[in-house]
């Protein structure tokens, strides 16, 4: 069965264990936001502009979650994102765990574009270190690895976090597929440094994001280092 068809499924019974089929709780929230970039992994996906985005979790006392998560964006992958994710959390003294199943859509556009990933991460006293993994990317471009690490902190009401991960691709070629580089690399480096904080109920976020791609192997700026204005309201 392939991820997207199993996503599918677990989707669907999570719906329905959500709707009554057990008389557990269930928690639901979400978030809406506007941020004047959409960046994906250091690659922006707005060619440069603004994006709206919006999400939805439910989660059971169990530590089950399925989410569905939405944004505008401006690419040949058309003009909307809209992801789904299954997963399970919890906590082993100290360490927080995630670990799930997530579908990147973009209706509209080729079938061919949306794919499938599997993660997991852990945590601990603001650290954390993830691993995701495709077996066959953006637009058919084979395997794919994502590991990164973040750490965040508060002081005086302000959240300060930052962010480094490893793009790995199975070949230069198929990294070019992607993300329309035109350079020799097989892999790719990004980050974000972000501040943030509660104003009049909504959360407001400056971050610098970008990446180290070469700016002549990335077109129109997408992957140049710029800084990123989120306002989001959660509910």
């Amino acid at each position: 069965m392939k991820l997207s068809s199993l996503a599918t499924a677990l989707l669907a019974s999570s719906v329905l264990f959500s709707a009554g089929a057990y008389a557990e709780p269930i928690t639901v929230s979400g978030s809406a936001a506007f941020t004047s970039d959409y960046l994906f992994r250091g690659v922006s996906q707005t060619s440069n502009n603004a994006a709206v985005q919006a999400g939805m979790t439910l989660t059971h006392e169990s530590g089950a979650y399925v989410s569905a998560w939405g944004s505008s964006i401006a690419s040949a992958a058309g003009g909307s994102e809209m992801d789904l994710l299954l997963g399970y959390s919890g906590k082993a003294g100290e360490v927080g765990y995630d670990v799930g199943v997530m579908h990147y859509g973009y209706p509209g556009a080729d079938g061919a574009v949306g794919y499938d990933e599997v993660y997991a991460s852990v945590s601990t006293m603001g650290l954390k270190v993830g691993l995701n993994y495709s077996p066959d990317y953006f637009a058919q471009s084979d395997k794919f690895m994502y590991l990164y690490a973040g750490y965040s902190t508060e002081v005086s009401g302000v959240t300060l976090s930052g962010s480094l991960g490893m793009n790995k691709f199975d070949s230069n070629a198929m990294m070019t597929k992607a993300l329309g580089t035109t350079g020799t690399d097989d892999s790719y480096m990004d980050y974000k440094l972000a501040a943030s904080t509660a104003v009049s109920g909504v959360t407001v976020e400056g971050a610098y994001i970008g990446s180290d791609i070469d700016e002549k192997d990335c077109g129109a700026g997408l992957c140049e280092g710029r800084f990123v204005l989120t306002v989001s309201k959660g509910f």
